[in-house]
């Protein structure tokens, strides 16, 4: 009997890790926060099951601010032990809602800046 292998890490349509496209715009949210006085570090990987997250984390304490991830091709934005998780197909849009319901609590003088990322997202390839 003869039979082959087939590595299902490949397979088209299941996208393991985040883009560049995907990353670029989280490192621009925490380059805005960090900008307007937010003191966050970035981490990210894989889970398990392959599908990625990516924290933002208190400079100091490392407590864990905001945690993304993509989960069976939708995206979650939470802040750890409260009940408003955001979730969305569109990843700039959860990051947007996101920094929008929790800005303040990120940026050290509190004010009411509105996130510039909507203005500078790019546009999809056609």
């Amino acid at each position: 009997m003869t039979g082959s292998a087939k590595s299902f890490a490949a397979v088209p349509g299941h996208q393991r890790g985040w883009s560049k496209r995907e990353l670029a715009y989280l490192h621009r949210a925490a380059e805005f926060l960090q900008t307007n006085g937010a003191c966050i570090e970035t981490d990210r990987g894989l889970t398990d099951e392959g599908e990625p997250w990516f924290i933002f984390c208190n400079e100091t304490s490392g407590e864990i601010m905001v945690h993304f991830a993509r989960i069976d091709g939708r995206y979650v934005a939470c802040v750890p032990f409260r009940d408003d998780a955001l979730t969305g197909h569109v990843l700039p849009d959860v990051v947007d809602q996101f920094l929008g319901r929790h800005i303040e609590q990120f940026l050290q003088h509190g004010g009411g800046t509105q996130s510039p990322l909507i203005a500078t997202r790019p546009v999809p390839a056609a």
